[in-house]
């Protein structure tokens, strides 16, 4: 049986950018109106639930509208990692506001495109122009939540070879470009 989810209503609701879920809630991210003024928004809801039920909202980004082709996010490593543009978040299920970003990178023009995870590390790739590149970022336990370490360059396609999707599995790194797997 096919549940309906989430409604969209072309032309007078903004669609869904990017979406995850923990294998109970699904979190994503959308644009809407707020105080008057179009804003991003962050919104949660049990899988549990049917698009009659309430959404909830975990927060909104007060001087920021979500772009098609410029966010991405998933769920890994017990964490909801959130890339938009440039930057790299890292989100809980419980989160109430945007944090700081984890990483961003140096060029503003870069986007992230894709997020994975493999035994001990989380990944996200993106491009500027024609450079396309991975980076890794390993999982620490220094401190009493393990967290992330900082962003390290793992791998560089050839130039004009663009990341669109990269997924691990099995110990093998999936990477879908413009030119393939």
């Amino acid at each position: 049986t096919v549940v309906n989810f989430i409604d969209y209503d072309s032309g007078t609701e903004d669609p869904v950018y990017a979406i995850c879920d923990d294998g109970t809630t699904a979190y994503w991210v959308t644009n809407d109106i707020d105080a008057g003024t179009n804003k991003g928004h962050v919104y949660k809801k049990a899988l549990t639930l049917t698009s009659a039920d309430a959404d909830t909202l975990m927060f909104n980004i007060n001087s920021y509208t979500f772009t098609d082709g410029k966010v991405v996010m998933d769920y890994v490593k017990g964490r909801i990692i959130l890339c938009e543009d440039n930057k790299v978040y890292e989100l809980t299920p419980s989160s109430s506001s945007l944090p700081s970003p984890i990483f961003t990178h140096t060029n503003t023009s870069y986007t992230f495109t894709s997020v994975t995870e493999s035994g001990a590390a989380i990944y996200v790739a993106g491009f500027a122009g024609t450079q396309s590149s991975i980076y890794k970022f390993t999982l620490s336990d220094a401190g009493a939540i393990t967290s992330l370490t900082s962003a390290v360059i793992a791998a560089e396609m050839p130039i004009g070879e663009l990341i669109h999707s990269i997924k691990y599995y099995l110990g093998y790194m999936l990477i879908g470009t413009n030119k393939g797997i």
